[in-house]
């Protein structure tokens, strides 16, 4: 498997490695940061996860075609700083507001920025590599491990995001503030990324591209490569390409959900501890010791000295010993975070690889191993049977719809429970406050009747007075009984006033009374469910995403290394760079999409979800397979 490779691979694999570190430790957390700091629904955090993604995976596009132009090793150097600001821009804990969405928006930016420069040009780089034809035959175990190294970084990046933040928080910070740690551990892996590159770059200097415009060798079997190709087979080569990319927009669809909605389920719908043996699949040491094991396996049985194959089989034991003490010292229960079920994937890929490798390697010695093409087929339909699992898995949960009406839809519930309760009691307001208007009204016209009656027995007697005085007296007396009336009934009316307002103040201090009531059942009906959740009433066991996670790696072991190989090969040599940038944009589209089953959560039952995905899955297989003999006939 490594025996023959440049080391310009192993070096490029290795700076790679760091890279992905940063970027998959990120990636962990990402979902679930923006949902605990600024409070998002999942569909929200879904939309910014698939818009981040698609950049990422679209601006590889735009730097191929740079790259093209002024070199990949200059490429690659620029985007490697660029994400390293990106990094430590997100690593500043700024809270919720404004400001803080502003710098996430512009440290994405910068990530996709300068992700774009580096990972498709790091990748062509890889490829130029194996140009010579003593080295073309292993291209495509070279990518299955440059493959291997980039899971190599995965692998550990979730077990670091979740330690980091329990450090984080022991250490008195917010659960919230604690993500800002584990993107400040992305920061220095990009730091050591950076120095892998530089440190070893005389290994692959020659494949830099255009800086090496001295390098006339280089140029001319390029320009070699470039004649040999026609303009109908150029055209037959990138409609190739294209039919590929179509399929692959699907895959990464599906694929990407590990970061999104298989997150959500994991956090929502999986067993919070697992107790036993189990357990110890969540101890990244146990994921470490049985893929060493693997490797020394193979050198058991592929080394050519006994020295080395007795130095393999003391590592094989050895690995089986502390696997062993592990298991003997198993804690009781082990807490399973969600982010955690993110290493599996990473495991899977490091571990089986060399299984690949020498699976496909024994067929191709026998003339029977699968085309490219086929293995990106083949991934397809293994991808719909991993979404398959998730159906399976969706079916032991209870029905959907009651674990949403309890989970989600409570406070919807209290909300529109108190909504009613103050329409009713502004009706009772309203109607109170009428009656006392009408109260009020009849007050005032028996006043003014009272009133005439003083003014009618005024003008009788003053039609009887004789002389000034009398008349003086009589209007006198009649303005004292006019005030004594007005006030007489000013105080009844203030009466009814405050009998009127104690009533209304009664009104709302029941509907207050209503509401304080109505969001306690709410309390306790969430509390009832969340005390459910911890006792594992309404969740699965997390073997099913385990399971799940490893058909879906086999899935991208037949299709993400074999298509990288395939554009490297078959790309025109003029449009290289620009043909891997496709296989990235065809990956943008497909993350982009990844928000579609995140807009379906909790909107319909899981397995619809699954089944969706696993339905499209199967539809790109047979277009895959419909079009085999015109990919055969170029790769």
């Amino acid at each position: 498997m490594f025996e023959g490779q440049p080391k310009g691979l192993f070096a490029l694999a290795l700076a790679n490695t760091g890279e992905r570190f940063g970027y998959y430790t990120m990636l962990a957390v990402f979902v679930l940061f923006l949902q605990d700091n600024f409070g998002w629904s999942a569909a929200l955090a879904g939309s910014y996860y698939s818009t981040f993604l698609m950049f990422v995976y679209f601006l590889p596009f735009i730097g191929g075609i740079l790259a093209d132009k002024f070199g990949y090793g200059r490429m690659v150097t620029i985007g490697i700083s660029i994400m390293f600001l990106g990094y430590l821009l997100l690593s500043f804990p700024l809270g919720n507001g404004t400001m803080a969405m502003i710098a996430i928006i512009g440290a994405l930016a910068l990530i996709c920025m300068g992700t774009g420069l580096f990972k498709g040009n790091l990748q062509v780089m890889v490829g130029d590599l194996y140009k010579s034809p003593e080295l073309s035959g292993k291209r495509d175990a070279a990518f299955s491990i440059f493959y291997m190294a980039i899971n190599i970084g995965a692998l550990f990046a979730p077990s670091a995001a979740v330690k980091i933040m329990e450090y984080a928080q022991g250490i008195g910070f917010s659960k919230a503030e604690s993500y800002h740690f584990a993107f400040a551990v992305a920061c220095v892996s990009l730091v050591i990324s950076m120095i892998i590159y530089f440190v070893s770059r005389s290994t692959f200097r020659h494949v830099e591209g255009k800086q090496e415009k001295d390098d006339s060798t280089e140029k001319a079997a390029e320009q070699e490569a470039a004649v040999e190709l026609s303009p109908a087979d150029t055209r037959a080569r990138i409609v190739a390409l294209c039919l590929v990319f179509a399929v692959v927009i699907f895959f990464w669809m599906a694929f990407h959900q590990n970061g999104l909605t298989l997150t959500y389920f994991a956090a929502e719908f999986t067993q919070k501890t697992s107790t036993g043996i189990p357990s110890m699949l969540f101890d990244v040491r146990t994921l470490l010791l049985c893929i060493v094991s693997i490797y020394a396996a193979f050198a058991v049985v592929q080394s050519k000295t006994t020295k080395n194959r007795v130095i393999a089989t003391v590592v094989v034991l050895v690995c089986a010993a502390l696997l062993i003490v592990l298991g003997l010292n198993v804690p009781a229960e082990t807490k399973v975070a969600a982010p955690i079920f993110q290493q599996f994937n990473p495991c899977f890929v490091v571990g089986l690889t060399p299984i690949s490798v020498a699976l496909f390697g024994w067929l191709g010695a026998r003339g029977k191993e699968p085309s490219a093409p086929r293995k990106i087929a083949y991934g397809m339909i293994v991808a719909a049977i991993g979404f398959g699992v998730m159906i399976f898995a969706s079916l032991g949960i209870e029905p959907l719809e009651a674990q949403v009406t309890e989970k989600f839809n409570i406070d919807e519930s209290m909300k529109a429970k108190t909504e009613e309760i103050d329409k009713e009691a502004q009706k009772l307001i309203d109607a109170r406050t009428a009656k006392f208007n009408e109260t009020k009204e009849q007050i005032q016209a028996e006043l003014a009747k009272r009133q005439k009656q003083v003014d009618d027995q005024a003008a009788a007697q003053l039609a009887k007075a004789t002389t000034v005085k009398e008349k003086s007296e009589i209007n006198k007396s009649a303005t004292i009984l006019k005030a004594n009336n007005s006030g007489q009934y000013e105080q009844i009316t203030e009466i009814a006033r405050l009998a009127c307002d104690n009533e209304v103040n009664g009104i709302k201090s029941a509907a207050a009374q209503q509401k304080i009531q109505a969001q306690t059942v709410a309390k306790m009906a969430k509390a009832e469910v969340e005390g459910q959740i911890e006792q594992g009433g309404l969740l699965v066991s997390p073997g099913w995403l385990i399971l799940t996670y490893l058909v879906l790696t086999f899935a991208e072991l037949l299709l993400s290394p074999m298509g990288i190989s395939f554009v490297s090969k078959v790309a025109p040599p003029q449009y290289k760079g620009m043909m891997m940038g496709g296989w990235f944009v065809a990956t943008a589209v497909g993350n982009f999409l990844t928000v579609i089953p995140a807009l379906l959560w909790c909107k319909v039952p899981l397995y619809v979800v699954w089944t969706t995905l696993a339905v499209l899955c199967l539809v790109s297989f047979i277009f895959i397979f419909s079009q085999m003999k015109r990919l055969e006939k170029v790769g």
